[in-house]
Formats: C-alpha cells, structure tokens, sequence
C-alpha cells in the first residue's frame, strides 16, 4: 500500500519477530491499524526458537493457525538428564499422539523460518497491517496522547514519520528502544557461553529421540531433535576456551562424534552465544511497551524463551483493545508487568536452576556429592507458575483456590447438537462464565448488565456436553469457572465463593 510522507495508526511494533508477528495479528483481528517496523527485509533464515507448548499453541488457536501450525510441528515425545555414559538419572516419557490438559501436545518442535513466515503471512493478510521492511526505527517521541516514530530505510532512501496510540517494542534482546529508555536488567546470575551447532542430517542417524541434557564432567552438553531432519547440539565452553577454537570444523566434528561421524550430516550453523538470565526492571514507559527478548531473556534449558514472549501478547493485546474501546480504564495497562513479569521470573529462575543443577550432577560423578534438592530436573517437583495479582479475584492464594491465576484446561465440547469443537472456539477471545448447569438466575442486575456491556459469554457443560476430560476435575470441585479473555482463571465459583461475589470483583476492575 503507498504509505504517506506521515502515517497515523493505532499501534506501532518495533521487531518483526514471532512475538511482533503475533502482536501484530491478534490486533489486526480485533480491527486495529497497525505498523510494524523491522530492520531486515525478511525472517532470519537460520532456527533459534525450537519449541513451544500446549498454552501457546492455544494462542495460535485464537489467531486460527493452530491447524496449520499442527502440519509443521512435530511432537515432543519427553526429556531426560543423563550422566556422562547416557544412562537416564530422571526424566519423562510422552505417548506419541497423547495431549495435555490445553487440548494439544504438551511440547511442539518447530523450524523458525517456516513458523515465522505463517505469523507474517497471516499478520499480513489483514489490510489494516503495513509492514516496513528493511527500516530503522529511531527513539520513539511520546505524548500523554501517543507516539511518534522516525524510521529511514536501512539501505538508504525516504524516511517516514509514524504516528499510534501505543508502541510495542518487540525488538530482541538488544532492544534500542529499552535502552533509550534507560531500562536495566535485574540478572539472575547465569552468563555462560555455548556452543549452538544445528545440523541437517544426510541420512537416517540412530539418534535419541527426546531432548537430553549431558551432566558429563568433561564438559555439559544439551541435544535437541527439532523438526524432519534437523538436530541440535549446545556445548557449553570450558575454562580457557576460546570461541574461535571451539567451532574450528575439525573441534565441532570431535565433540559430534559420539553421535555421529562427518559424513552423517551438513552444519547449518555453528555459533557461540552467551546465555543471558535477565527480565526488565520495567515493562512499560507512558505508552511504549516491552515484549519478548526485550523484557526478559533466559537459557534455552526449558524452551520457554519465545513461549514466554507469546505470553506476553496473550497478556497485553485483549487490556489494549478494551482500553481501546473505552471498556476498560487506562490504569489495566499497568496489570501487565505486575502479571507477566513475576510469571517470566519464575520460568527464566527455573532454567537457571535446570543449568546449575546440569553442573551439580556433572561434579557428582566425580566427587559422589550428589546435590539434595533435584526439584528443577525434568520430571521433579518444581512446577509451572502462575499469576499471582493482576486481574484476579481476591483469595488467589488460598489453597482452595488452586485453579486460580492459572491457564484453564480446554476440553472438546459439542453443545446444541452442534459437531464437536475445542472450547476456546465457543467462547471466541472474550470474559466467560463456563459452568455446568445454568447460572443465570444467580446474576444481579448490575453484573448482568456490566456482562452485556463487556460481552461475557456463559457458556453451560454439562458432563455429558464434554467429549473430553480437561476441565472435568475443575467443575468437579466448582459450580463454575471465571475465565479471561487469555483464558486464566480470573475466579471460581463456588460454596466459598458465590458468583454475584467473583463479578463484582471482576466489575471493579473495569
């Protein structure tokens, strides 16, 4: 589309990267004009992101490529640590086929560049998105009213002067826009440099087929299989090594070779990063937003890196577009760090944890000084978090409200005769009341009409209307479930908790 010398839209995205991407789509869906702005003229063609899981891929359901997105995964069949001659020490084991409690497989491996050309595409097939490729963002001007963004080709030419309501800066790990902030890190104390050598094998290679983390003394190691015929190894860099030595071609084939040997495959990249542990100490400035690698930055051990920054598009864009719609008060914004960034904490702390662990393990086979506390090992204790404040009912800490703060499971329904269908496609990306039998009659006038103005659904499941357990358990213990737009829980109900009670909580809010 021709693009004017100065363009006003309702947000701008800084980093056309999944997380821009999907930012960009969710609102696009929701009728926003949208710019996104990126320095490269295309994705990175080479894999970084490997994995996401069920939660995210319910946010890839919303956006309608779940399906799609199906046909380009490939299942995580488990994990394991294994010592330093591959004998298991813990792990878990996943039937292939089996689904967790979001309706879809618990891990989903994937090929970046293939992935990120399915967010774009559909990003772009909306015509109130414009994508400048190949432009540099300047630091963005704010008012109390919006944004103001210079951007000029990278290779030279006309600049252009980009106007919003809101920025979302999704611009990676470097992010100059946090830094012209002046926001800082809080770092978590995990800074290590890693091999990362991705290979496309020539021919069928006897391989694990689940990831392994190495606790070999020698040197600690992690192997992922990814997609069709990639593999991935990270090597973790020993005392006194350099990063030009360690991927010489001769060193990257000696540290394959008890996986394979030279001719088993092609090197599709070798490089040396330094994993990061960090989250920012702010999420958002005025009007301008921080998302994904900008606002916090993790070790790959749990393959959480990009789910978390799709966590925080799922969190973000529904507040916006009520703000937006004048449905809600500007001050819901701030719930955004005050939900996410405790969440992201806790997923970045956790993977710290499982790197630690890998180096304790690995010093135990020596020493015979085996660690007390293995809660962060695949198939421990540690468990996944949850919200804790934000947008949530009161009483989200009290044991008996276990389902709070967290995603709700997603059953298969059929309802009405209708064919059957995951919930989240019943409900669509707003407030639900999901119980199992008819609540309405509990509901005072001011709720009802608060329901109507927001456009709550009440969704009614019976036992025999789910053609699937997920939620079973959850409406076994509650007459209903109070659920987000992101599908968290914002409240149950309850003989503790009744449901004119949950509403006019949900009601304050707003």
């Amino acid at each position: 589309m021709a693009i004017e010398q100065t363009s006003r839209f309702d947000a701008i995205i800084v980093g056309y990267g999944p997380v821009g991407a999907a930012a960009a789509g969710m609102l696009a869906q929701r009728g926003w004009k949208v710019a996104v702005v990126d320095r490269m003229t295309d994705v990175y063609p080479l894999p970084r992101a490997v994995n996401f899981d069920g939660e995210i891929m319910r946010v890839f359901q919303e956006m309608g490529l779940s399906e799609e997105l199906s046909r380009q995964t490939e299942q995580n069949l488990g994990a394991e640590f294994i010592d330093a001659k591959g004998n298991r020490i813990e792990g878990f084991d996943v039937p292939k086929g089996a689904t967790g409690a979001h309706g879809w497989p618990d891990g989903n491996f994937f090929h970046q560049p293939t992935f990120e050309r399915t967010l774009r595409k559909h990003a772009e097939s909306f015509d109130g998105v414009s994508a400048f490729l190949g432009y540099e963002a300047d630091v963005p001007d704010q008012t109390p009213s919006g944004v103001t963004v210079h951007i000029e080709p990278v290779d030279g030419g006309e600049k252009c002067t980009l106007k919003a309501a809101y920025l979302l800066a999704a611009d990676g790990a470097a992010s100059p826009i946090r830094k012209a902030l002046g926001i800082t890190f809080r770092n978590l104390g995990y800074d290590c440099d890693w091999l990362v050598i991705d290979v496309l094998l020539k021919h069928k290679v006897d391989l694990p087929l689940i990831p392994q983390q190495v606790c070999d003394p020698a040197r600690l190691a992690t192997f992922v299989p990814i997609v069709g015929d990639r593999r991935r190894w990270e090597f973790r860099l020993n005392e006194g090594e350099t990063r030009d030595e360690i991927q010489e071609e001769d060193k990257i084939w000696e540290l394959l070779s008890p996986w394979m040997k030279k001719g088993d495959a092609e090197i599709e990249r070798s490089a040396v990063y330094q994993f990061h542990a960090a989250t920012a100490e702010r999420w958002r400035e005025g009007r301008i937003f921080l998302m994904g690698d900008a606002a916090h930055q993790t070790p790959p051990f749990l393959g959480q890196g990009m789910c978390a920054g799709i966590r925080d598009v799922a969190n973000l864009i529904w507040k916006l577009d009520l703000v937006k719609r004048g449905l809600a008060p500007e001050d819901l914004l701030d719930t955004y760090q005050e939900e996410r960034e405790p969440h992201a904490f806790d997923l970045v702390d956790h993977a710290v944890a499982i790197g630690k662990l890998m180096e304790e393990i690995a010093d135990a086979q020596v020493t015979g000084n085996w660690p007390e506390n293995m809660d962060a090992i695949y198939g421990g204790s540690r468990g996944f978090p949850r919200l804790h404040s934000g947008v949530l009912s009161q009483g989200s800490e009290e044991e008996s409200g276990k389902a709070f703060g967290f995603v709700a499971p997603q059953p298969k329904v059929s309802l009405h005769g209708n064919p059957e269908s995951r919930l989240d496609d019943v409900i669509g990306s707003k407030f639900a009341i999901v119980s199992k039998s008819d609540v309405s009659d509990q509901i005072s006038p001011e709720n009802k009409a608060f329901m109507e103005r927001l456009d709550v659904q009440q969704v009614v499941l019976p036992e025999e209307a789910r053609t699937s357990k997920e939620l079973d358990l959850v409406l076994g213990f509650n007459e209903a479930v109070i659920l987000r737009p992101d599908r968290y829980v914002f409240g149950v109900v309850n003989a503790e908790r009744g449901l004119n009670d949950q509403l006019d909580q949900l009601r304050s809010k707003f």
